[in-house]
């Protein structure tokens, strides 16, 4: 049986360096969950399984919702979450241990894990020590791993238990904010996950657009095609912002990204990201 595996999806490179760090640590592989995503079922022989993601409007991203709905341990196995964000876990961690539990399985511990925000400007944040950081952070969680720690734990605990009591408020705003960013007529009655695909209704591009295509070599969902030399998005989203933030002619606008600012982690190249969607004949070691 392997020792660990972690399963990790990434927009700007934030949460594949996390799901690096914590499986180096443990001797351990990192797969690519948009690579494995359409399996009908999702076997893992790993007695450590982890699962690195970011949080977007307060959740879960719906691709790992639908990971979760899909793995199956062989046997017994300690499973924990890893979520990545610019401000707060909110529910994100919980909802995952739902989903879990609603198939038997148990989450047996979660990690907040505070990184560079990506869709906007923090003029107090100061990267490099944010990385610093995210290290010797990821070498903790995979001590707890390793000791089969059970519990919750947040690198910001008090924002996080702050705002908690307000987590289904933040719900109700996020679904406001994507009715109104989908031209959905509210209230409309729809979840997170039913709007979220329909994020990149939003997106368009400017004439600074060369028709270069990275940004469909980007998306870890294959959600973008080219047409008459312009991108063409699929209404599929994950709002991971990964086409806006890889383009090099900063042509894309839209969504929750400010048209100003750009981030990508400085460690995941173009070629890690179209790894996210290559089969299970690519080793991750």
């Amino acid at each position: 049986m392997a020792s660990a595996e972690i399963y990790y999806f990434t927009g700007t490179g934030n949460s594949l360096s996390v799901a690096r760090m914590i499986a180096e640590c443990l001797d351990g592989t990192w797969i690519p969950i948009a690579s494995i995503i359409e399996q009908q079922e999702i076997r893992s022989e790993a007695s450590a399984i982890g699962i690195v993601f970011p949080v977007y409007f307060a959740d879960l991203p719906n691709l790992v919702r639908r990971f979760a709905r899909k793995l199956i341990p062989s046997g017994p196995a300690y499973i924990f979450g890893v979520a990545t964000y610019g401000g707060a876990a909110v529910a994100a961690l919980r909802n995952l241990g739902g989903i879990l539990s609603s198939r038997g399985l148990a989450l047996d511990a979660g990690f907040g894990f505070h990184m560079p925000q990506n869709a906007f400007r923090k003029p107090w944040e100061n990267r490099a020590r944010a990385y610093r950081r995210a290290r010797q952070r990821a070498s903790g969680i995979a001590q707890r791993v390793e000791r089969r720690w059970v519990g919750v734990h947040y690198t910001n605990r008090l924002l996080q238990a702050g705002i908690m009591p307000f987590a289904n408020a933040c719900e109700r705003s996020s679904v406001r904010y994507l009715e109104n960013t989908t031209r959905t007529p509210s209230p409309s009655g729809l979840t997170i996950e039913d709007l979220l695909p329909l994020v990149d209704m939003a997106y368009s591009v400017t004439d600074a657009c060369t028709a270069c295509g990275l940004c469909v070599k980007a998306c870890p969902v294959g959600n973008i095609i080219m047409q008459s030399d312009r991108p063409v998005w699929q209404h599929r989203c994950e709002s991971c912002l990964a086409c806006f933030n890889w383009c090099p002619t900063d042509a894309i606008r839209g969504s929750v990204a400010k048209n100003e600012y750009r981030y990508r982690h400085p460690d995941v190249r173009l070629q890690d990201m179209e790894d996210q969607r290559s089969g299970p004949e690519r080793a991750w070691t």
